[in-house]
């Protein structure tokens, strides 16, 4: 299996906007492409399980409000009966005073104790309401919230369940609305993604280089388009006994390859080249042939994933994604396998 380093370019920028955006749900390009084919449905889960969720919630709900309704009913008759049966007593006192035949002091005396349990009764009958409430206070706050969620479900449902999944539906909204604004960086990472997966399934001749970055700090000249290059960005470098290939990745759709306004991705992998050629002419030398020092073939590839322009062009080949290993494996073997490993540690320190 061929050596993989690195991440792509598309990859590493696309983990950035999602992490800037307050997105971490995905690990994988596939992960995104499942949650673009299955957003529907995901929305549809969400609210369904929310209903089910409520489903149960009245249940358990219309259960435990029966009960509730009960208890309460217990206490209240069970504090009734209990102040009801002081103030009976208390009455029958007054009963048993009011039919004793005593003198007047005796009678003076019975006087002020009718007045005291005449006062009793009358704190009784006067308090029975509020004591009776407060022994059921925190019950009939329970009964009402109970009563009141079972009005809304049987009256509104559908607007609790959308009440209720609210922040999970914007958070599915706003996934989507990102993804849809990064569909071209996606697409990119999906096609690189896909010719990385296709050169890992060559011999470990070969090491993948991800995002190859190349930067001088002096500008070289390239006289062809007569430019300075300061530094630049190669999607994937890939090294192997047959010399080093320049890969850039382009999941264009039939009509992007047709059209003009698309800019042409030849001149870029021409100067990557002419900015490696002069890199590796300055940092790497290959000593062993007997006949002097060998050169490094640096070929250029584009590689589209489903659809390639008609024409044939100079200095680069046009592989379609099914092509690209035979072409990789068409070059002969023209270094070592010592000078392979040399270059690839020279390039991966670069």
């Amino acid at each position: 299996m061929a050596l993989i380093i690195g991440i792509t370019e598309s990859l590493k920028s696309l983990k950035s906007e999602l992490n800037y955006n307050g997105i971490h749900r995905f690990n994988s390009v596939k992960q995104i492409k499942e949650f673009l084919s299955n957003y529907n449905s995901e929305k549809l889960t969400i609210l369904k399980n929310e209903s089910d969720k409520l489903d149960g919630e009245y249940s358990n709900i219309s259960s435990n409000l029966k009960r509730l309704i009960k208890e309460r009913d217990e206490i209240i008759n069970s504090e009734t009966n209990r102040i009801d049966n002081k103030i009976s007593d208390l009455q029958n006192k007054i009963d048993i005073i009011n039919n004793r035949d005593v003198n007047f002091l005796r009678k003076l005396f019975l006087k002020i104790k009718l007045y005291s349990l005449n006062k009793q009764i009358n704190q009784l009958v006067n308090s029975k309401s509020s004591s009776v409430n407060s022994l059921v206070k925190d019950l009939n706050k329970s009964i009402q919230n109970d009563e009141l969620f079972i009005k809304i479900y049987k009256k509104d449902k559908e607007n609790l369940i959308r009440k209720r999944t609210k922040s999970k539906l914007d958070e599915l909204e706003h996934t989507r609305n990102v993804l849809e604004n990064l569909k071209n960086l996606i697409s990119g990472a999906i096609g690189e993604n896909l010719v990385v997966k296709e050169i890992k399934k060559l011999s470990d001749d070969y090491a993948l280089i991800n995002d190859f970055n190349l930067s001088f700090s002096r500008p070289i000249y390239y006289k062809k388009y007569n430019e300075r290059i300061r530094s630049v960005q190669i999607d994937h470098l890939l090294i192997s006994r047959a010399g080093i290939f320049i890969i850039e990745t382009k999941n264009w759709s039939k009509s992007s390859v047709n059209t003009n306004s698309l800019r042409s991705p030849i001149k870029q992998i021409e100067r990557a080249n002419f900015a490696l050629y002069i890199y590796i002419s300055d940092n790497i030398s290959l000593n062993e042939h007997h006949w002097g020092e060998q050169t490094i073939p640096i070929r250029n590839l584009i590689v589209m994933i489903n659809n390639k322009p008609t024409g044939k062009f100079k200095y680069v080949a046009v592989k379609l994604l099914k092509e690209l290993n035979d072409y990789l494996e068409y070059f002969e073997p023209v270094l070592t396998q010592s000078q392979l490993e040399k270059v690839t540690r020279q390039l991966t320190k670069s």
